[in-house]
């Protein structure tokens, strides 16, 4: 078994442990958890789900194909409303509803993983630019947790009231979620720039070195006047000397 093959299958593994251990409602009710398990089902078990898609074997029938922008919808709505207030007291308590709400955002995670990872629909800058573009929504929940000056999640927080304190909780959630976020773009934005670098030196090799540029098309009556002119090979048309008399004008 591959490296790859490993990877992806632990992730998964992993992916599904984590849902069935949330949907028991036994997990500790904090929004902590709640961001570490978005944080670790979207930026790490999702793109390492698809790490051996291009080592297996192909399928009869056409992989299903989400174009750029809805598959970045799809993983910023899923992770704004997954710690949305009332989404956190929901999933905190487990059950079908906890599973199927984890279960929608690691395929929307998925969704948009799978558009970079091999075999990839998108490559080279552009790759680079959706990753980064991508990450831009995803962090938005971290930023509004972090930089908020009061306790977003108050009736949850009354329920169930963290040892470390509510803000701290809060925070703390904010800071995981954004940590995730830079370190999984940089890590795949790193990757994706490196393949397209090692693509475009091989390419150059296979055509013996950097490309010769092509020399402009010049037009026909420019081409002609070269063609007329006199090189050193053969030289234009010596004068007739001009005898005294004609200087002078004599008859």
């Amino acid at each position: 078994m591959s490296w790859r093959r490993g990877a992806s299958l632990f992730a998964r593994l992993a992916g599904l442990a984590v849902i069935i251990a949330a949907t028991t409602g036994r997990l500790p009710h904090l929004v902590m958890t709640q961001a570490a398990i978005s944080a670790f089902l979207t930026m790490a078990v999702a793109p390492l789900w698809l790490l051996d898609r291009s080592a297996r074997q192909p399928v009869r029938r056409p992989r299903v194909s989400i174009p750029a922008f809805p598959a970045i919808t799809l993983i910023a709505a899923g992770t704004i409303a997954v710690q949305l207030p009332a989404a956190v007291s929901i999933l905190s308590e487990g059950g079908p509803v906890t599973g199927l709400a984890l279960s929608a955002l690691l395929l929307g995670a998925i969704a948009f993983w799978s558009v970079v990872m091999p075999p990839a629909r998108i490559r080279g800058i552009a790759a680079c630019a959706y990753v980064v573009i991508g990450g831009v929504p995803v962090s938005m929940p971290a930023m509004f947790l972090i930089l908020s000056q009061r306790d977003l999640y108050a009736g949850f927080h009354a329920a169930n009231a963290p040892a470390i304190g509510a803000m701290n909780d809060q925070q703390f959630a904010g800071f995981i979620l954004f940590a995730a976020v830079k370190i999984a773009i940089w890590v795949v934005a790193s990757c994706v720039f490196f393949a397209a670098a090692g693509d475009a030196a091989a390419t150059d090799d296979e055509d013996g070195g950097c490309p010769v540029p092509v020399p402009p098309k010049l037009p026909g009556w420019v081409l002609g006047l070269a063609e007329d002119a006199p090189t050193i090979e053969e030289p234009g048309p010596i004068p007739a000397p001009v005898s005294h008399r004609e200087k002078v004008g004599t008859p």
